[in-house]
């Protein structure tokens, strides 16, 4: 593939690798834990994949080799909330010695949180996971080195909030940026979502930028983004009236 300097759609190598992580996120967490198996290939190098009992074996069976274990792993997804950030993924052992990212940093976190987590989804302290009740919520947190690596981040969860303006607000406070709630008439129910898209506002105009102010590419970045496609299209008058203010007549 060429590199295209004028295409501000092209990952640029360079200026990702003289990019600093940013030290915080806010955005949606999926959680997923599962069995895998490790294993040695015929090269003599470990490889792992979800366990399949009638693939792999069971338990006992796999115990008795030497060339082969079962762990706990933990993959995590966060959906930034900010649509032109990339999408954060970490996958790590949950009982990893050498490793030890998931029992020193994200479940101490995690469980810190138990409370918030209650409130959030009205359930009652000491009577509930943390970890599976965690995905699906709207979270914020950091960027913390990892205590087998400094070289590399693991992720320090922070705060939970109730929803996504809530959340949207929160990241707008710690970037200095003025959300405005946004308000309904009197008696009207519109479930949140007048303040949801008050919320997500501020992150039009970066994705325009992303997009090169190019019409279909923006058109394009609005229907792939779970977040904003709910409530923006090219229509809306906000983004009209972003788009053409660049659009010569």
């Amino acid at each position: 593939m060429t590199f295209n300097p004028d295409d501000k759609n092209e990952h640029d190598a360079f200026d990702d690798a003289m990019t600093d992580e940013p030290s915080r996120f806010f955005g949606q967490v999926t959680i997923e834990a599962y069995a895998a198996y490790f294993y040695k290939d015929t090269n003599g190098n470990w490889k792992s994949e979800p366990h399949n009992p009638e693939l792999h074996g069971n338990e006992a069976e796999i115990a008795k080799r030497e060339n082969g274990f079962l762990t706990t792993q933990v993959d995590i997804t966060i959906t930034p909330l900010d649509p032109t950030r990339k999408l954060i993924s970490r996958s790590m052992g949950a009982k990893n010695r050498k490793k030890p990212e998931f029992q020193r940093v994200v479940r101490p976190s995690i469980e810190a949180l138990a409370e918030r987590i209650a409130s959030v989804k009205g359930l009652q302290v000491g009577q509930f996971n943390p970890l599976r009740e965690f995905t699906g919520l709207w979270v914020g947190g950091e960027f913390v080195p990892r205590p087998d690596d400094p070289q590399w981040t693991t992720l320090k969860f922070t705060d939970v909030y109730a929803n996504q303006p809530e959340c949207a607000q929160a990241a707008a406070t710690y970037y200095n940026r003025e959300v405005e709630t946004g308000e309904t008439s009197a008696g009207a129910e519109d479930n949140g979502r007048d303040a949801e898209k008050a919320a997500l506002l501020p992150f039009i105009p970066p994705l325009w930028e992303q997009s090169g102010h190019d019409v279909s590419k923006m058109a394009e970045a609005l229907a792939k983004n779970p977040l904003l496609s709910m409530h923006f299209t090219m229509d809306s008058p906000e983004v009209k009236e972003i788009v053409e203010a660049e659009i010569p007549y």
